[in-house]
């Protein structure tokens, strides 16, 4: 099986990836208080250093209560956590990728 279609630019509606290898979300429950860190900032640098195409974050929640299950699952609202955020699309960019949120919801729980 040949790869090298995946190492091949890809192009769409004028949004440019160096490659076409996608990281799907990965939730990791890892940011206190909901709000994205330097431990973010490392793990996605690390992938986009990696020649990662696309990054899709771990599953981030909004201001929901029952959008979220566990406490270390990070926010994507708040000025705090889209600050972190911001820290992480920066240090990304800055490695050569690109990076997207997967807005996550974990159903239907119970109490």
């Amino acid at each position: 099986m040949k790869t090298d279609t995946l190492f091949r630019p890809f192009s769409l509606k004028g949004r440019e990836l160096a490659n076409r290898i996608v990281m799907a979300p990965m939730t990791r429950n890892m940011a206190p208080e909901g709000i994205p860190g330097q431990a973010q900032v490392g793990y996605y640098k690390r992938r986009a250093a990696a020649n990662v195409g696309l990054i899709l974050t771990e599953g981030t929640v909004v201001d929901r209560p029952a959008s979220r299950n566990l406490p270390g699952i990070p926010f994507f609202h708040g000025d705090k956590a889209m600050a972190g955020w911001a820290d992480v699309a920066s240090a990304v960019h800055s490695a050569g990728g690109k990076i997207a949120p997967q807005i996550w919801h974990t159903g239907s729980t119970r109490g």
